[in-house]
């Protein structure tokens, strides 16, 4: 008996264990535009509706610089040019693996030109 209470407690633990999706992040578009495809590392969140949010839920990890991701959000805007991205610098970037994110995601413009940026959402 004792086996059968030992096989059923490591079935219903363990799964929650090794499949990880603790993770949620939410993104608000504060940049003023309504945002299309947005994603960012290998991450997609879609199309972004200006002073709106999305949630993105069943991640198994994400890389943070400080207390933002790693990798900017990349979108584009009607009517505005998107150079290119720069590369990320991943010193000292840590992989969390469980939690809620909430991020503002903002807009960087010269000109006719942007990159989008993120922020803690306060």
């Amino acid at each position: 008996m004792l086996k059968v209470v030992l096989y059923i407690t490591i079935s219903l633990v363990l799964p929650s264990w090794s499949l990880g999706q603790n993770i949620k992040v939410i993104a608000f578009n504060k940049t003023a535009y309504a945002l299309d495809s947005v994603s960012f590392h290998q991450h997609y969140l879609g199309n972004i509706p200006k002073d709106s949010a999305v949630v993105l839920s069943n991640l198994n990890e994400i890389v943070m610089l400080g207390d933002v991701p790693l990798h900017r959000p990349v979108g584009s805007i009607d009517g505005k040019n998107r150079p290119m991205n720069l590369l990320e610098c991943g010193t000292k970037s840590k992989k969390k693996k469980e939690g809620v994110f909430m991020f503002d995601i903002l807009i960087y413009e010269t000109g006719n030109e942007y990159r989008l940026y993120w922020r803690k959402h306060e």
